[in-house]
């Protein structure tokens, strides 16, 4: 049978249901409202609107396609959290997501510099080595003379027409591929043109000033590593100055020196190598092997000649475990290559009886 519920329950429980919803409805934008949450996002947001900023600034000027997605990515992040920080029904937990994801923002922004710059490197790298390669056609065409003999001719043609897919890849920003084709073939040219000693001095002088700079950048807090760079450095500068007033022997013993002391403190890094660095030290060791190659044949020294033949195989090494990735054991290789060499060179200079 039907019981009315007493009238007096029914307005108790009607209250109470309405006071329930009421303080839920508080509590809840008590917290959506919070001083303190809302200053912190702000905080957060406008650090990340000046990080932006700067990011844009870079990529714009350095940055390939990769470096604007990211870059893409974290405004599009940005403007998410933006879009919580307006709205007045948000929740302690759209608070501290819009926190995270203008924080997400700010990394995206950061590791878009990171990838302009690199690009810039490469860049300006790439830019350095075509300069570089035009000379020496110059020159090669210069020695050849008006009537050049087939195989000769051949050559020059080639490095023409590698230096133009190198130019055309340059403009299409494929700045690894120019620095690879451009160091390929200045090693063909140098083949058919006697190196000269002073220009491959100043060109391992300039590689190893860059491999530094770029040593720098990884050892920002190792200060072990950055004594060890400031040490190279001088020795640098020393050398150039021996170059400048023809003081070609004791400018090759100091870039030596320097040198072992870069790789010596790459060694140290806890970072991840930069494989354009590597790179660098590979390229040089090359050179440096070149330079000394024809001092070695004309002393006449077997023991030396076989050891740059063992200096070479190490080079060879190195380069394919640069290919695959495994940067510490190139520099290792390179390593042993560079001293294999140096007392090649040293037996040249004073055979021994």
């Amino acid at each position: 049978m039907f019981r009315p519920v007493p009238r007096i329950l029914v307005h108790a429980g009607l209250v109470g249901l309405a006071a329930a919803f009421c303080f839920s409805a508080s509590a809840h934008v008590a917290v959506a409202q919070d001083p303190a949450d809302a200053e912190r996002l702000h905080s957060e947001i406008e650090r990340t609107d000046q990080i932006l900023e700067r990011a844009s600034a870079v990529v714009e000027q350095h940055g390939n396609q990769r470096a604007r997605n990211q870059l893409r990515f974290a405004f599009q992040l940005q403007e998410t959290a933006k879009s919580i920080e307006r709205s007045a029904m948000a929740s302690v937990i759209d608070l501290r997501r819009s926190i995270e994801l203008t924080r997400r923002a700010r990394l995206l922004a950061e590791r878009a510099v990171y990838i302009a710059s690199q690009q810039a490197h490469l860049e300006q790298r790439a830019q350095q080595l075509l300069d570089r390669l035009d000379r020496q056609l110059q020159e090669a065409r210069a020695l050849a003379g008006d009537a050049p003999d087939p195989r000769v001719l051949r050559t020059l043609e080639l490095g023409h027409e590698r230096l133009e897919r190198a130019r055309e890849a340059f403009h299409e920003q494929r700045f690894q591929e120019v620095i690879g084709m451009s160091v390929d073939t200045s090693r063909l040219l140098d083949d058919f043109v006697r190196p000269n000693p002073k220009r491959q001095l100043e060109r391992m002088l300039e590689n190893t000033r860059h491999l530094l700079e770029r040593a720098e950048d990884d050892l920002q807090e190792n200060f072990a590593g950055l004594e060890l760079l400031q040490r190279a450095a001088t020795m640098l500068d020393d050398a150039e100055a021996h170059l400048i007033a023809g003081r070609e022997a004791p400018a090759e013993r100091l870039l030596q020196q320097a040198r072992e002391i870069v790789l010596r403190a790459m060694r140290l890094g806890e970072t991840p190598l930069d494989p354009s660095g590597v790179d660098l030290a590979l390229e040089e060791l090359a050179q440096f092997i070149d330079l000394t190659a024809p001092r070695v044949q004309e002393s006449g020294s077997g023991e030396a000649v076989a050891l740059l033949e063992t200096a070479r195989i190490h080079l060879d090494r190195a380069r394919t475990l640069r290919l695959e990735g495994k940067l510490h054991q190139a520099l290792e290789e390179a390593r042993v290559a560079r001293n294999l060499t140096g007392r090649a060179a040293q037996l040249a200079e004073n055979p021994e009886p």
